[in-house]
C-alpha cells in the first residue's frame, strides 16, 4: 500500500517540478515531528473503504508555538491502495510532510501486531500502596436503620412532606398495617412466599374493616393517607392496562406504584360541577364514596366519583373533541376500558347499577353531559380482578420484595 502510494509520488515529481521542490524539502528537513505527534485519529469504514482521519501538532508546544494540522486519508482495503491523502494547511495534497508522516504512522500500526499486547495501568508504585489498603469495614446495619429512622423523625418534627416520610413505620399513620408498604416490610421479615402474603393481607383487612368509614373528600389525592392506601395497588382504571398491556410493562409498574401526573385542581372543579349538573338532571343527591378494601382482593384499589343508594357514579372529563374519542366510540357507547372500570366500580361496593357520565368537551358552555348506565354483570368483573390480580403476583410483588430485601 506504501509502496503504491511512493510510486505516486515519484511519478508525480517525473512530470512536475514544483512537486521535486517540495520532496526535496521534506528529504532536507530535520524531522519535527514522530510518532508521538500523531493524535485524535479516527476511524469509519464504508464498504470497501477506509477514511482514516487525525492530527499531527507540530512545535514544542511551549510558548504558543505549537500548530495542528488535519489529515485525512482514504484507503481502499481490497485493492489495498490510497486514494486520497490530504492535509487542512497544505495546498499540494499528498504532497507535504504532515501528509508523509501520517501515511508512515498509519503504516506502522498495520504492521504491527498489538491487539494481544497488555499494557497495566496501575504501575509499580501504586500497584504497591493498593497492597497496604484496608478490607472494607463490615456494614453496621444498625447504624444504617437508626439513620433512617433519624431522618424521618426530621421530616415529621419539620413537617416537610415527601414520600420518605411516609413511606416508613410511623406510630401516628392513619391505617397503620394496612398500607402495602407495611404489608411488605412484614413479608421481607417474615420471608413470606407470594400466597402467604396474600393469606396475611385478607386477616389485615378483614379485621381492620372499621378504620375504613371515613369518607373521602371530592380531591381525594391530596391527602397523605389517601396515597399511603393507594401506594402499590391497582386502581379500577388501572385493571384495563394490567390486563390488556396498553402500556410498557416498566411504566405500568411506576403507575401502580404511584408515579403520576400532579392532579390539576381545574380538573377537580370540573367534575364535581359535572357531579351536581347530575345531581339536577336525575334528581338524585351523591355523596363522597369511602375508600373500599376487599379482602379478597387486597391489591385493588376503588374510589368512585359519586355514589348513592342504588347506582355508583365515574365522571369523565374530556379536554376536546379528540379527547372525546378515548371514551366514547364513533356509535356512541363506551369504550371497553371504561366498561370496566365501572364494572369494578360495582362490584367493589356491592351496586347492581352504574352511570358513566362523560362531559362535553365545552361543558363549561353548553352544560352538556352524556351518561350510560349499566347493570352489574358479576361474572365479568370478577374474571377482570382475577386477572389484574396475576398481574400483581407475577409482576409487582416480585419486584417489592426484591426492592426491599436486604
Amino acid at each position: 500500500m506504501v509502496w503504491n502510494y511512493v510510486l505516486k509520488l515519484m511519478k508525480a515529481a517525473s512530470e512536475n517540478p514544483d512537486v521535486v521542490k517540495i520532496l526535496q524539502t521534506v528529504a532536507a528537513s530535520k524531522p519535527e515531528h514522530g510518532d508521538d505527534s500523531v493524535c485524535y485519529v479516527q476511524l469509519k469504514r464504508e464498504e470497501r473503504l477506509c477514511v482514516v482521519k487525525g492530527q499531527i501538532v507540530t512545535g514544542s508546544g511551549t510558548g504558543g508555538d505549537s500548530k495542528a494540522f488535519q489529515l485525512s486519508v482514504v484507503v481502499d482495503e481490497e485493492q489495498e491502495r490510497i486514494l486520497s491523502a490530504e492535509c487542512s494547511e497544505c495546498f499540494e495534497n499528498g504532497d507535504c510532510r504532515h501528509v508523509v508522516t501520517f501515511i508512515s504512522w498509519i503504516h506502522r500500526k498495520s504492521e504491527a501486531d498489538e491487539s494481544s499486547e497488555v499494557v497495566c495501568f496501575f504501575r509499580g508504585p501504586l500497584a504497591a500502596d493498593l497492597e497496604h489498603v484496608p478490607p472494607k469495614p463490615p456494614l453496621n446495619k444498625t447504624k444504617a436503620k437508626n439513620f433512617i429512622r433519624e431522618i424521618v423523625r426530621i421530616l415529621q418534627t419539620e413537617d416537610i412532606d415527601c414520600p420518605l416520610r411516609w413511606n416508613f413505620s410511623a406510630a401516628n399513620k392513619k391505617f397503620g398495617n394496612l398500607s402495602i408498604h407495611e404489608m411488605i416490610m412484614t413479608a421481607v421479615k417474615n420471608k413470606f412466599d407470594t400466597a402467604q402474603f396474600f393469606e396475611h393481607a385478607h386477616s389485615i383487612i378483614t379485621s381492620s374493616s372499621g378504620l375504613l368509614a371515613d369518607k373521602t373528600k371530592f380531591t381525594p389525592k391530596f391527602n397523605p393517607w389517601y396515597l399511603e392506601l393507594r401506594y402499590a395497588r391497582i386502581t379500577s382504571a388501572k385493571v384495563s392496562d394490567c390486563i390488556n398491556l396498553n402500556v410498557t410493562q416498566a411504566v405500568l409498574y411506576e403507575t401502580i406504584l404511584g408515579c403520576h401526573k400532579e392532579i390539576d385542581p381545574n380538573v377537580q372543579r370540573k367534575k364535581l360541577a359535572v357531579r351536581q349538573r347530575l345531581e339536577k338532571y336525575t334528581k338524585t343527591k351523591y355523596e363522597n364514596c369511602k375508600i373500599t378494601l376487599n379482602p379478597s382482593y387486597p391489591i385493588i384499589f376503588d374510589v368512585p366519583d359519586g355514589i348513592c343508594q342504588s347506582h355508583v357514579i365515574e365522571i369523565k372529563c374530556p379536554k376536546s373533541p379528540d379527547h372525546m374519542q378515548k371514551y366514547v366510540t364513533e356509535n356512541g357507547s363506551i369504550c371497553e376500558k371504561y366498561y370496566m372500570e365501572i364494572q369494578i366500580h360495582m362490584y367493589m361496593h356491592g351496586k347492581t347499577a352504574g352511570v358513566v357520565c362523560v362531559a362535553d368537551p365545552d361543558f363549561e358552555t353548553n352544560n352538556e353531559i352524556y351518561m350510560h348506565s349499566f347493570n352489574l354483570n358479576r361474572n365479568f368483573a370478577v374474571n377482570k380482578l382475577n386477572k389484574a390480580m396475576d398481574f400483581w403476583k407475577n409482576i409487582v410483588y416480585p419486584e417489592l420484595i426484591n426492592s426491599w430485601s436486604e
